[in-house]
């Protein structure tokens, strides 16, 4: 192993990884996920830039290979997996992985077009998507602080290469052969996070969820046809540790245990992750009864330090509605006088009352909370009013993560909430079940066909 490169070492873990090494945990996570992404790809398919992700798949990369989610029709399985993506990151409401950020919009799609074009099973879909969170969680954490103070976005960068080790276990492919999709991919990532800025201006935010789908397929399918990619792809002079971190050290790879999956997390609420324990906390203080708005003096918020800069992230003047879901004065102003976080709730972020309340929103450092991240992410929220009584709401992990994991029941509702009333009863009660047993499942193909609203159904 002394005389391999990392992306080989890599190459070869993906390519050995068996179902039977995964743990309950991660298969149910894979399960989660799984149902979580697909209603994230039906509430985005239902907006203006889902509509525009399809059109440009069925017109643009046409073909009969995969499947449009809840749109049916067809195009090459890169654009099916681009198109996917970009619809399922739309709301902002797919998973958070406290270490490799957001994974799902990039390798469920690469895994549910692969799975139908190949007739994938329910066990080689899993393990397909397990091993693409161990590739993109090692990467990421490995470079995610450099990346974060130049502006580099993880999703097409860390995403990529993950997409490229779910592509080539989908399509079976050999260590080698994993190891030259992996360095092809490689040089295929990119992206910046120039969109946090530019918010509402531009789609990159959703459209660099689809570069990474598609683009792990891409490489996994060149290095099946017998292209090969840079030995040094990691950890040469020039590769992907020294160009987009801070150098490579072998104790990266050490991290990489097989498990990443089983520590994904879950949002319940739109916008940010980043936002969401101000959220929680912001629900928490309202248990104890909530105060006459109009009689509040202050309102501080108090988090990690990740979750209060840059400085777009205590924007008490948001222009647009992206902008507004990045702030934490936007956020709890919302909550305070809307009760929830959906896209709906945070488009009235210019209210009068909403304007109000903002300015009186002070954001700060909590030195405890600050010391357990990014294992913790939570947050204090306190408010003042008029007669001096204190109302106060904390939470230690934001709602959704391992530690304060949503149930069954909160699964399902976020769900059906997402999809609306775009399909059957009938079809909804499908996919529950189906994802409730996705392991057995013999073509996963199965749960994209759900998706097609108003799909005659052979009942079962």
């Amino acid at each position: 192993m002394s005389n391999q490169t990392a992306v080989s070492i890599i190459g070869e873990f993906v390519a050995n990884r068996r179902y039977e090494d995964l743990s309950d945990l991660a298969i149910t996570r894979a399960r989660q996920v799984t149902l979580d992404f697909i209603g994230t790809m039906l509430g985005g398919y239902q907006t203006e830039l889902g509509a525009l992700a399809a059109d440009y798949a069925a017109q643009m990369q046409p073909g009969d290979a995969a499947s449009i989610v809840g749109d049916g029709r067809r195009s090459a399985v890169e654009g099916a997996a681009f198109a996917n993506a970009t619809m399922g990151k739309f709301l902002g409401m797919d998973d958070s992985h406290r270490t490799a950020g957001h994974v799902a919009s990039q390798l469920v799609p690469a895994a549910l077009a692969l799975g139908e074009t190949l007739g994938l099973s329910g066990e080689q879909y899993i393990l397909a998507l397990a091993v693409g969170y161990d590739v993109m969680d090692m990467i990421h954490s490995a470079v995610d602080g450099w990346q974060r103070e130049r502006g580099l976005d993880h999703k097409s960068q860390a995403g990529t290469l993950g997409s490229a080790a779910t592509a080539a276990k989908a399509l079976g492919l050999s260590a080698e052969k994993t190891t030259q999709a992996l360095a092809l991919a490689m040089d295929m990532a990119c992206g910046t996070e120039q969109y946090v800025w530019d918010a509402g201006s531009c789609d990159t935010k959703d459209l660099l969820a689809g570069y990474g789908a598609r683009n792990g397929i891409h490489a996994a399918k060149m290095a099946d046809f017998g292209f090969r990619g840079p030995p040094g792809a990691l950890d040469g002079e020039y590769g992907y540790f020294h160009a987009f971190g801070p150098g490579y050290d072998p104790a990266f790879l050490e991290t990489m245990d097989g498990e990443a999956l089983a520590r994904t997390g879950f949002k319940p609420h739109a916008g940010c992750r980043h936002v969401h324990s101000c959220v929680d906390a912001t629900h928490d203080l309202l248990k104890s009864g909530a105060p006459d708005l109009a009689a509040i003096t202050a309102i501080e918020v108090d988090t990690y330090l990740e979750a209060i800069t840059p400085e777009f992230r205590v924007n008490y003047e948001p222009q647009t509605v992206g902008q507004a879901g990045f702030s934490l004065p936007v956020t709890v102003s919302v909550i305070l006088t809307r009760g929830s976080w959906f896209r709906e709730d945070i488009e009235t972020f210019d209210e009068p009352e909403q304007r109000r309340l903002r300015q009186l929103v002070k954001v700060g450092l909590d030195e405890d909370i600050q010391a357990g991240h990014p294992l913790t992410n939570g947050c204090e929220v306190r408010i003042k009013t008029d007669d001096g009584a204190l109302f106060k709401g904390r939470v230690e992990f934001a709602k959704g993560e391992p530690e304060n994991m949503l149930t069954e029941a909160e699964f399902e509702e976020k769900f059906r909430y997402l999809v609306g009333d775009m399909l059957t009863p009938d079809q909804i009660a499908l996919i529950l079940d189906r994802c409730s047993a996705l392991e057995n499942l013999t073509d996963v193909g199965e749960l994209v066909q759900l998706t097609v609203p108003q799909l005659e159904l052979a009942l079962k």
